[in-house]
């Protein structure tokens, strides 16, 4: 019973549980931090879905919105409230994002 109502809860919070979700999707959660995207270096899998989740915990870089040109992502980040991106990898190999600064502060997707 109490599996149940917590995946319940989950689903309707709109909550993934890596756990939960299987095979299906890839959660990956992000901060930005005085030092940047962190963290800076994440793994994913091709062909399955990739939702990042990013919270923007201060205004002292230039990072207040994310970038990824091969998937068309531009997505504001606002502070202290969680932003989901979600994009699926086609291809294998690096994946840069960052900043709309030309990607100064910034990081890589290792796609498998």
């Amino acid at each position: 019973m109490f599996t149940k109502t917590l995946i319940g809860i989950l689903a309707v919070g709109g909550l993934t549980s890596p756990a939960l979700a299987g095979s299906k999707a890839q959660l990956i959660e992000m901060s930005v931090t005085d030092k940047g995207f962190e963290p800076a270096a994440v793994e994913v899998k091709k062909g399955k879905p990739v939702t990042l989740v990013i919270t923007r915990k201060t205004d002292a870089t230039c990072a207040k919105e994310i970038v990824i040109d091969e998937h068309k992502v531009h997505t504001k980040l606002p502070l202290n409230r969680p932003v989901k991106v979600t994009f699926t990898p086609k291809k294998s190999g690096e994946l840069k994002y960052g900043c709309a600064m030309d990607k100064m502060i910034g990081g890589v997707l290792k796609i498998e």
